[in-house]
């Protein structure tokens, strides 16, 4: 995927799925300070805000989140079977259910896709193991086809990401339950004790190359509370510890394989928590990484 002339921003306005309503804002601060996409070499075009709020949380959200992220998926649809670049802005990570089906089954017909997955979080719960039953904690799971049937079924029957085509990188925060599920799938997870051995330009190269084989691409994926709250403090849930944000960026221009780069994601943007923008400037550099 090319430099594009018009980027595509979609925002998922959303935080139904993590009984935190304030991610819901941060697609909608975006919306409202586009000075901050003034640095990037390409223009933005704001493409759709799929939006919905709830008071009810837990499982009792799972009808509206079904046909939020069902909106999700069919307006990412033709923008991946059209190869046309796009963002994906959230909002809670129950987003990449309707991101990455959507990228998928506009990839049947070219094969598996790859996946790379950055967060604090494992987010592979399954309604088995949840505790709080929120789906924010379950995406990984569902896009691997274990979970909720119509979660996992949205727009074919098929899983949307095999697990040996998916790389977890800088898990610190998870429970027993969803370590246990990535196990015996045998799901790549580099650990954040892991990066501070080898650096994270090592990690996102090696990751790529991993999640390259025997697929037609790959996504990215990104929880801001996989960095570091000094550099992303604006987020649903800070984790002590975590990615360096300006090493990050600088792996990511020094390695992306954009020819087979097949789309972007980056969640769980809090501007209440946030502290002099810094997680909006930070989520927009990844954009510039990324696409500039």
């Amino acid at each position: 995927m090319k430099t594009p002339q018009n980027l595509n921003l979609i925002g998922f306005a959303s935080g139904i799925a993590a009984n935190n309503p304030d991610c819901a804002l941060g697609p909608w601060y975006l919306y409202y300070h586009p000075s901050l996409f003034a640095s990037l070499s390409f223009k933005t075009h704001w493409h759709a805000m799929v939006q919905t709020t709830s008071l009810a949380y837990g499982h009792a959200v799972l009808p509206l989140a079904e046909q939020n992220l069902s909106e999700l998926a069919q307006v990412v649809l033709p923008l991946a079977e059209n190869n046309q670049a796009f963002c994906v802005v959230g909002g809670d990570h129950s987003s990449a259910i309707g991101t990455w089906s959507a990228v998928a089954h506009a990839n049947r017909v070219r094969g598996a896709i790859g996946l790379i997955w950055i967060d604090a979080h494992m987010d592979s719960h399954t309604p088995e193991t949840s505790e709080t039953q929120n789906i924010h904690g379950m995406p990984v799971a569902h896009l691997m086809g274990h979970g909720v049937a119509s979660l996992c079924q949205l727009l074919d029957k098929a899983p949307k990401v095999m697990p040996e085509h998916i790389c977890l990188i800088g898990i610190r925060s998870y429970q027993a339950g969803e370590a246990a599920l990535l196990a015996q799938l045998g799901v790549k997870i580099y650990f954040i004790e892991e990066i501070r051995a080898r650096g994270i330009e090592a990690i996102f190269k090696e990751a790529q190359e991993y999640v390259l084989q025997n697929t037609c691409g790959f996504g990215l994926s990104i929880d801001l509370d996989g960095f570091d709250p000094l550099d992303a403090p604006g987020v649903g849930c800070r984790e002590v510890g975590g990615i360096d944000g300006q090493a990050f960026l600088k792996a990511v221009q020094a390695n992306l394989n954009k020819a087979q780069f097949l789309g972007l994601e980056i969640t769980e943007y809090n501007p209440i928590r946030d502290i002099n923008a810094k997680s909006a400037q930070l989520l927009v550099e990844i954009i510039n990484a990324v696409y500039g």
